[in-house]
């Protein structure tokens, strides 16, 4: 199952991580279990991560420890959907000889010289668990916590169709740790700051409903973005707003952006991955995105013609 990345960890000693852009609760969660796991099996290993704001929300929960590398010997893209999620460390991803991809995006083309991936796992945490029990490190409470997070948030507190059994084994595992995980689902599911709900009624003010209700959208401005100062973290829940409508089928959030606009896609049934793909973007069935580069009002148009025809 995990033989070739084995290999790769087992014959390395100064590995380099790489969660993707616009941190999550999967990817830093995943990739902080994943390096607090190779320094216990006496590897040099570090996590780079795309923001320079290190205050986001969910570094505030994410456990830690100092561990710096140079040079690397081998880098692993962490819930990486495609390699320019990488943004400015693909340079890093490339120009080493030995690479590993693991992620549980159904979209992800395999680029790295070793690759895991499981579009069945509900997060990525859960393919970090499992490597970690074949690499026979001894899971401790700092790692459990991060896998929780990983876990929890990829799975929508374990209320996403992506949640399987094993989801639930694997969590039942972990929370025999000790760590708050009452806590860690409150803080990330139940707790806003104030300029997120500013920023949620912005997106309401915005939203339609068409299609007889079964899409809806809500639209954020650079003009709003500028306004509020507001980081992705703090515009990641913002797709959630039109997709609790009872009757909606496929729900949007559209980001203004520099050049364009970025499209997240949220669905309780059509197979949403399938136009982030038709557009370079990629993800899963019922949770994908990608990047229109027109405006917004245009980006519209395309995206609900799109929907209509998966919808239909």
């Amino acid at each position: 199952m995990f033989t070739d990345i084995a290999n790769a960890i087992k014959t390395s000693n100064n590995i380099i991580i790489l969660p993707h852009k616009s941190v999550d609760g999967d990817c830093l969660g995943s990739s902080y279990a994943l390096k607090l796991g190779l320094l216990k099996m006496g590897k040099n290993a570090e996590v780079i991560v795309e923001e320079k704001d290190k205050d986001a929300k969910f570094f505030t929960i994410i456990k830690d420890a100092v561990s710096t590398v140079s040079t690397p010997d081998l880098v692993i893209a962490v819930d990486c959907g495609d390699i320019d999620r990488l943004q400015s460390r693909c340079d890093i991803f490339k120009s080493c000889e030995k690479t590993v991809n693991i992620d549980h995006h159904g979209t992800n083309d395999g680029f790295a010289m070793f690759n895991y991936i499981d579009a069945k796992s509900s997060a990525t945490g859960e393919i970090i668990y499992c490597l970690l029990e074949y690499l026979q490190v001894d899971i401790d409470d700092d790692i459990a916590q991060n896998l929780y997070i990983a876990i929890s948030s990829d799975s929508g507190r374990f209320s996403y169709s992506n949640t399987t059994l094993r989801t639930h084994e694997i969590a039942g595992k972990l929370i025999g740790f000790n760590f708050d995980f009452s806590y860690i689902n409150a803080f990330i599911f139940d707790t806003n700051s104030q300029k997120e709900l500013l920023l949620a009624k912005e997106a309401l003010s915005t939203l339609e409903v068409l299609a007889d209700g079964k899409i809806a959208s809500v639209t954020v401005t650079k003009k709003v973005i500028n306004k509020y100062k507001a980081t992705d973290s703090e515009l990641g829940g913002i797709v959630n707003y039109p997709r609790s409508i009872d009757t909606v089928k496929i729900a949007f959030y559209f980001k203004e952006v520099d050049g364009g606009v970025k499209v997240s896609m949220r669905s309780s049934g059509p197979d949403v991955s399938v136009i982030a793909k038709k557009y370079g973007g990629g993800g899963h069935e019922r949770a994908s995105g990608c990047t229109l580069n027109m405006p917004v009002k245009k980006a519209k148009k395309i995206m609900y013609d799109e929907a209509m025809a998966v919808i239909c």
